[in-house]
């Protein structure tokens, strides 16, 4: 089979290699298209401490089962869309006894630790897999992993009804939270992003949006919240700014999610978070169950409709290198999806 594989950080290159071999408990999956994540780009430069190279990446990813093996199959069909969830979990420890199998204290990733998704076919672990519904075409399955990630953080943040929401970073997952928390029933969305083009478009999708770089930053934010700060904050930016901002301007007994993996440590203000009763929580990946629900989500038209427009490029298998190269210095997109068979 065609596969892209980073030979070692900065090369990236098409080769021919061995279809996967599929074991009791795992299926082989014909990968019709896969995303560009910001962890295959940190990848491609080598900045990951867990990966080893060569490496296939990539674990966005919707395809046709072609092969299944063991007792416990299901009702699955060779033949059917499927998506797959990219945690591997042991499902013996006590994270995955909770259910929380995206923190597994052995926790490996496809497309980090094993062959990922860039490639003509993708083994996956059967107990990862869903079909996918009929109303959902196959470039707005390949969402469903990055959505699984906004709906693990908004379920996760205990977002009521009614409540106000700020987004810090309006990048794909900033934007996916955005729509999910309208979706949870946020009465207020609001992003702070620094480029014009994603405040521009935000906007355009009925979200209200502000520059964090103006000089009356904290005074506009305040006003846009009526002056009450918000019960929900989310830091998807990875920088002390954001941080602040959401510790700043979460309202009393209100909860700061921290989704942006930070390059270095970001200090926080303890006197604001016990002052005010702040509830400070991680989020990583997505459990199974969110995986599940991002799918089931994907068929509410509304929610559909404004995942599908953040789809920006759409490129063939050849290409790869430039779907990359896009996928991180494009000023004027934000998902990348490539197509693996044509």
């Amino acid at each position: 089979m065609l596969a892209a594989i980073i030979q070692k950080p900065e090369v990236l290159e098409l080769c021919e290699v061995p279809k996967p071999a599929i074991e009791d408990g795992e299926a082989l999956i014909k990968v019709f298209y896969t995303g560009v994540c910001g962890t295959d780009v940190h990848l491609l430069h080598g900045h990951h401490a867990t990966a080893t190279f060569p490496l296939i990446p990539g674990h966005e990813m919707v395809g046709e089962l072609v092969e299944i093996k063991g007792n416990d199959i299901g009702a699955f069909q060779r033949g059917q869309r499927v998506v797959a969830q990219e945690v591997l979990s042991c499902g013996r420890c006590t994270a995955c006894a909770k259910g929380e199998d995206n923190v597994c204290e052995s926790l490996q990733i496809i497309g980090i630790h094993t062959e990922g998704s860039f490639a003509e076919y993708v083994r996956v672990p059967v107990k990862k897999m869903l079909p996918v519904p009929d109303g959902i075409d196959d470039q707005l399955a390949a969402m469903t992993e990055p959505l699984a990630v906004a709906v693990h953080d908004v379920r996760r943040s205990g977002l009521q009804v009614g409540e106000k929401v700020l987004v810090v970073g309006g990048g794909p997952i900033g934007m996916l939270i955005a729509i999910v928390a309208r979706a949870a029933g946020a009465k207020q969305v609001v992003i702070s992003e620094i480029k014009k083009f994603r405040r521009d478009f935000a906007s355009g999708m009925g979200f209200d949006v502000i520059d964090p770089t103006i000089a009356d930053f904290d005074e506009k934010l305040k006003e846009l919240s009526g002056n009450e700060g918000f019960d929900v904050s989310f830091e998807v930016a990875g920088v002390k700014s954001a941080m602040s901002a959401c510790i700043n301007h979460t309202k009393c007994t209100g909860t700061v999610m921290v989704i942006a993996i930070t390059k270095e440590p970001v200090p926080i203000d303890t006197g604001k978070v016990f002052s005010k009763e702040l509830t400070i929580k991680g989020a990583r990946i997505h459990n199974f169950y969110n995986f599940k629900g991002a799918l089931e989500l994907l068929q509410m038209k509304s929610v559909a409709d404004d995942v599908r427009k953040l789809i920006s490029k759409v490129y063939s298998f050849s290409d790869i290198r430039d779907a990359f190269e896009y996928a991180e210095h494009g000023e004027d997109g934000f998902k990348v999806l490539v197509k693996i068979f044509e």
